[in-house]
């Protein structure tokens, strides 16, 4: 009997020893593959080389809404020189010197919005936006729908169109100057959907 249990402890011993040794050697390619996959990956991403087996990958951009700002000096604006004194800015593409030339970049199936502001910021005069809308020669449709946003006074959003298009939409946008005298002036940029 004494003899049996020796052979089932040694087969155990033994099974025990080849299991830590296949184990560790697994962890040992496992690091190896590991190390060789991320120096292939480097190589993929890294810009530096020119082999033609490298691949640039871009991140994907991420869609999100527009957010236009018309600024306005409410001091000295008025019908003939509003073209000086109105500056449109948006998170997108930045600030125009011009704002008819302003061109405000989109994303498919997401928002723009349009507020306004008084350049001052100590004035206490607002800057309202009350409509805006396609132009007879819009050009292309990217807008899909336009309202107010009913979360905030003197603010327009536009849904945009879900699928991508071609060209730029003209389209003119309304401000109301709230001086003790409210001034309207109509504006008439642009929008583009991006990557087009």
């Amino acid at each position: 009997m004494k003899n049996y249990t020796m052979n089932i402890s040694n087969y155990f011993i033994l099974l025990l020893f080849s299991f830590f040794l296949f184990t560790s050697c697994n962890n040992g390619n496992s690091k190896l593959e590991s190390s060789n996959r991320e120096k292939h990956e480097l190589a993929i991403l890294s810009p530096e080389t020119n082999n033609a087996n490298n691949i640039i990958i871009s991140p994907i951009q991420q869609n999100k809404d527009t957010r236009v700002v018309v600024s306005v000096d409410t001091d000295n604006i008025t019908e003939e020189n509003m073209y000086d004194y109105i500056l449109f800015s948006d998170n997108r593409s930045g600030a125009s010197e011009k704002p008819t030339n302003h061109v405000a970049l989109v994303d498919k199936n997401m928002k723009i919005y349009w507020s306004g502001e008084a350049m001052d910021p100590e004035s206490d005069v607002t800057v309202d936006i009350i409509e805006v809308y396609r132009k007879q020669e819009g050009g292309a449709v990217i807008l899909d729908k336009v309202f107010r946003d009913t979360n905030q006074d003197g603010v327009v959003v536009g849904k945009i169109k879900n699928k991508k298009v071609q060209g730029f939409e003209n389209y003119n946008i309304v401000i109301r100057v709230n001086t003790p005298s409210p001034q309207t002036f109509v504006i008439d940029p642009k929008i583009k959907m991006s990557g087009t």
